[in-house]
């Protein structure tokens, strides 16, 4: 008998298992099955190394797969609900991991229905409060109990860290934003000294540090220092400002005051027009100094580290490209309210007039060493998880994790990788690959069927023929009814 290299997936063990048991008793009982939700027949993708056990039947149980078996060794009674997975592939349900999608849980049409309809089981949510902390409680335990059909938040931050003036308010806050149930901290502006003592004081506690990057601390000090994820490749001039063999000099002309923004105030990294023309020549210089092997240095301080990226490649390239006329005419803003939309076409027309043409360029061919940045740091072991920025502009509920997909593809990596990064990788993040990640038994019944498979094309992840969230199946008329119904509720 030839020795296997390699641990079997725990899905090809099953079903090896069964059809050597099955050899050797031709007698043997198929596994009978009186309720619950089957899909048969089906497909199912390892998202661990992107192999398929095919003709499959999985059983599901409340909120939870409960066998996993070759479809030979099933029989099914007319009680149970049975779906044909014939041709179609089973992987875990979407992780958006980055988003703001607790701003409308209390309005009439909520973003529950179009994160659902779009494959997404389980969100992290990016800015809280002591009441969102405890609406985020109270949603949980209703989708659980099946009052609402929404997506696991599966973590929330605290307030924003941002303009604080001093370390000892900075630490202050921290502590508070323990006691108030916060999943961890998220910085978006601070000074180095401040920084720092948040990144001290959150280790302390047990609490990870997410966000933007400080322009005072380096990314490599930042690794050093704890920060557990880095969003939007570090904001504004992020990562890339420390692959420049220019960027102390830059550093030192930004706090000088040559830029258009005081680098620590919340202003500065919020406001959709923070990329203009004063910025555009440090952007230059950090193309123009950059060098692959100090982007080296920073991916192997990460990879030490287990320093986290979410890049959000779709809302930084909507930031640098927000006058874009496809993002205009897309037809999926038929899912934004009129008010957003009316917001988000009178940011374009600011930056169109704020940003004079040579600086747009400057900060458009910045994206393509973002996107250049994100391929090589997948490629050096860096660990990723996908996000949309769910919030932002032309950034559309569900369907900006799709365009996510789509923007990781362009940049280079691979349909695997990026399966990994909306599934697996937040599993691993969250710590709960026990019961989230994987298709397997005992794992959550949140799954998406597919028409195709993913590990073939990252398009595929678009395909969606039905979605199963806590156990409850949605099927493509059910998804697309969901979708329709956001879309005419917005339109009247």
């Amino acid at each position: 008998m030839k020795v296997l290299s390699k641990p079997l997936s725990s899905v090809a063990a099953i079903a090896i298992s069964l059809a050597l048991a099955s050899c050797a008793s031709p007698g043997a009982e198929p596994l009978e099955v009186t309720k619950g939700l089957v899909i048969r027949n089906v497909n199912i993708v390892n998202t661990r190394d992107g192999s398929t056990s095919s003709q499959m039947a999985v059983v599901i149980e409340g909120a939870s797969v409960r066998n996993i078996v070759p479809d030979r060794a099933i029989r099914v009674g007319a009680a149970a609900q049975t779906i044909d997975g014939s041709g179609k592939y089973l992987v875990p349900g979407f992780l958006d991991m980055h988003t703001h999608a607790m701003a409308a849980a209390d309005l009439p049409v909520t973003f529950w229905p179009l994160l659902i309809a779009n494959g997404i089981t389980g969100i992290r949510e990016m800015a809280g409060s002591p009441e969102v902390i405890k609406r985020v409680s109270q949603l949980n335990a209703d989708s659980a109990a099946g009052r609402v059909d929404a997506p696991e938040v599966l973590q929330v931050s605290g307030p924003l860290v941002a303009g604080i003036p001093t370390p000892a308010i900075a630490i202050a806050q921290v502590q508070q934003q323990k006691a108030m149930g916060a999943g961890f901290i998220k910085i978006v502006a601070g000074s180095r000294d401040v920084t720092l003592a948040v990144l001290a004081e959150a280790k302390a506690q047990g609490l990870g540090v997410a966000g933007h990057l400080s322009l005072g601390v380096t990314a490599v000090e930042s690794s050093e220092a704890g920060w557990r994820a880095i969003e939007h490749l570090g904001a504004g001039m992020g990562i890339l400002l420390d692959c420049a063999t220019d960027a102390a000099s830059i550093r030192q002309g930004v706090f000088s005051g040559g830029g258009a923004q005081v680098p620590f105030s919340l202003a500065a990294v919020v406001s959709p027009l923070r990329f203009r023309a004063l910025d555009a020549p440090f952007y230059q210089r950090i193309m123009d100094t950059y060098n692959d092997a100090k982007c080296q240095d920073v991916s192997k301080a990460f990879v030490k580290n287990e320093t986290w990226q979410v890049p959000t490649l779709i809302r930084v390239r909507t930031m640098a490209f927000s006058d874009d006329q496809a993002y205009r005419t897309d037809p999926n803003l038929a899912y934004i309210d009129k008010g957003r939309r009316a917001l988000w076409e009178g940011l374009a027309q600011q930056y169109s007039s704020n940003v004079p043409a040579p600086a747009a360029a400057t900060f458009r061919q910045y994206y393509s060493l973002q996107e250049k940045l994100t391929k090589a740091m997948k490629q050096n072991g860096v660990k990723m998880l996908t996000g949309s920025d769910l919030g932002g502009i032309w950034v559309i509920p569900g369907v900006s994790l799709h365009q996510e997909f789509k923007s990781l593809a362009a940049a280079g990596l691979s349909p695997l990788e990026i399966l990994q990064m909306t599934t697996l990788n937040g599993a691993q993040f969250m710590n709960r690959e026990a019961s989230m990640g994987t298709v397997d038994e005992g794992k959550n019944a949140d799954l998406v069927l597919l028409d195709a498979n993913p590990v073939e094309a990252a398009a595929n992840l678009d395909r969606i023929a039905a979605v199963i969230l806590k156990g409850k199946y949605f099927s493509k008329d059910a998804l697309d009814k969901m979708k329709s119904d956001v879309a005419d509720a917005y339109k009247n």
